[in-house]
């Protein structure tokens, strides 16, 4: 059973207003309750992956997300911008994991803030 989940953004460069293919890329663990933490392996702990961003007016858009390396035993899941709307304007933007898992259960993490540059 999970104790709560975190979340870490990892290799995400610079963001300015109007990219495209930007690689949002979130490490998901979880924290034992020796309060370690763990990359969950999706490998066999299987779950639909969504990457919630929320814009610096704290309107969130939910993207669907997958696994960055399968089987998933390293916990990375990602999304790829596609649209140059998505990233409209500069400044503090959130990025969370939500995590629905087939056996059960459904968890939202705390976001990561990142600049987004005009």
């Amino acid at each position: 059973i999970y104790q709560s989940r975190n979340i870490d953004m990892v290799n995400l460069g610079k963001i300015h207003t109007g990219d495209t293919n930007t690689d949002i890329q979130i490490t998901c663990q979880n924290t034992t309750t020796s309060d370690t933490n763990v990359a969950i392996d999706f490998s066999t702990d299987t779950a639909t992956y969504q990457i919630i961003i929320i814009d610096p007016d704290d309107n969130e858009s939910t993207h669907t997300a997958s696994l960055l390396n399968s089987p998933g035993t390293d916990g990375v899941i990602h999304f790829v911008n596609g649209d140059s709307t998505l990233f409209d304007e500069a400044g503090v933007w959130g990025f969370k994991a939500k995590l629905t898992f087939d056996a059960g259960g459904v968890f939202t993490t705390n976001p990561i803030f990142k600049e987004v540059l005009g």
